[in-house]
């Protein structure tokens, strides 16, 4: 009888002292990776505060003038042109295919951080999560290198490094290892028995950088830079009306986050010829939605640029049905700008972000909706929607509400799950869309 569980063999590969040495690697290398993750998202909050807290204060200013607000984000898309067009690598991924794990040589990695350290800091509306990605792979590969590591331990030590630097925004090594396990398996860049095996250094270096948080011996660690949860009532049992509300709520919201990938597409496409005059309007109309929406509402414009990462339980605390759904409208526009004008940064967080505020404003809006479980419903069907992968939306929704979530998970399921076949139903009509006749 075999004493091995499935898959797992005395002569398999896995038990290989090669294979071994490069877990052990990763486990080294874990903590200086998160590290170096940790120092970028501090200097982008700082960077982020200076611009839009101290420099106003220095000037006098109760709020930043309108002039500034449009000004400032079409200044971050001239430096992101500088790094697109000037610097290897172009910035690095598009935001508008998604998150990408392709490898990266570590000399495009001065024009990654550049471009998204622009658009983090300078309001437009995308996340940290993409250049984080490319933190890690790039840093997992100079590793490689040093170690004299080639081929597929090379590849493992890339992704390793992504696994540990994305886990300093999302949580922690287990979410952030569920959201990567998903975009690895439907990529389709690994086959299924492999999977474990590849996806396994890298949870080992998520495990190991998260001791730069949790601290070790009399080292309290550092302050982890992930979105900040809402404070939600208690939620004592799941009611059939809530059930029936959130598949309602999941197919509209994740109508609302799934568009603005197709509608990013056709700007980017036409921007495409001329990226940089591309990024200034972009920046510009962000900026000038911002001051519309404080216009009419006189709420800041926090609410609609920026990823959402500070503002959700802002959002999600707001009564006025009125500034969430103006709010929600101009961050939704603002984020298809951001997508498809070339500014470089994930979806992540703003799709958790609008879907927590769009989740909190069907809660006003249809009667007997819960707004603990419309903001869970609201998470998970965004997240589903933005990624196009079900099980993150649900990842997200408990990571975002955390504790809260548990009477809640049944409608986390149903709504993300909703949230991910709307999302390919709205992908499918924009194909045939642009098919030609």
């Amino acid at each position: 009888m075999d004493d091995h569980p499935p898959g797992l063999h005395a002569d398999s590969p896995v038990l290989s002292r090669g294979y071994l040495g490069l877990i052990a690697i990763c486990a080294l290398m874990g903590m200086p990776v998160a590290i170096a993750a940790a120092a970028f998202t501090s200097l982008t909050d700082r960077l982020r505060e200076a611009l839009w807290v101290d420099l106003p204060d220095a000037a006098g200013w109760a709020e930043p003038p309108a002039w500034y607000v449009i000004v400032l984000p079409a200044l971050g898309g001239l430096i992101v042109a500088a790094a697109v067009v000037r610097l290897p690598g172009r910035g690095g991924h598009s935001p508008v295919d998604g998150l990408s794990l392709a490898p990266l040589p570590l000399s495009t990695l001065p024009g990654i951080l550049l471009a998204a350290l622009a658009t983090l800091a300078f309001g437009l509306v995308l996340g940290p999560e993409a250049p984080l990605i490319a933190l890690g792979l790039a840093l997992g590969l100079l590793v490689a290198r040093l170690v004299g590591a080639e081929g597929d331990g090379a590849k493992l030590l890339g992704l390793a490094g992504a696994f540990a630097a994305i886990s300093i925004v999302l949580g922690g090594p287990l979410p952030s290892s569920l959201v990567l396990l998903e975009i690895v398996a439907v990529s389709g860049t690994v086959a299924a028995p492999a999977l474990v095996p590849t996806l396994a250094p890298g949870f080992v270096a998520a495990g190991t950088g998260a001791l730069a948080f949790t601290g070790i011996a009399d080292w309290p660690g550092l302050g982890e830079a992930s979105i900040h949860a809402p404070s939600l009532a208690e939620y004592a049992t799941v009611r059939v009306v809530d059930i029936a509300w959130c598949l309602v709520a999941a197919v509209a919201i994740a109508v609302t986050v799934a568009i603005a990938r197709p509608v990013a597409r056709r700007v980017a496409e036409r921007s495409a010829r001329h990226p940089i005059a591309a990024l200034v309007a972009g920046g510009l109309a962000v900026g000038a939605l911002a001051v519309i929406f404080r216009a009419v509402t006189d709420q800041p414009v926090d609410l609609v640029l920026f990823s959402g990462q500070t503002t959700l339980p802002e959002t999600v605390a707001e009564t006025s049905a009125g500034v969430l759904a103006l709010a929600m409208v101009a961050k939704v526009a603002a984020y298809a700008i951001s997508l498809g004008a070339g500014f470089r940064g994930g979806p992540i967080f703003p799709t958790v972000a609008i879907g927590g505020g769009l989740g909190a404003l069907l809660a006003i809006v249809l009667p007997g909706f819960d707004a603990t479980p419309a903001v869970v419903a609201g998470v998970a069907a965004a997240g589903a929607a933005g990624l196009r992968l079900p099980i993150s939306g649900v990842v997200l929704a408990a990571f975002v509400i955390g504790g809260g979530i548990a009477q809640t998970l049944p409608i986390a399921v149903l709504a993300s799950v909703t949230g991910w076949l709307t999302a390919l139903a709205v992908d499918r009509a924009a194909e045939r869309r642009r098919a030609p006749a």
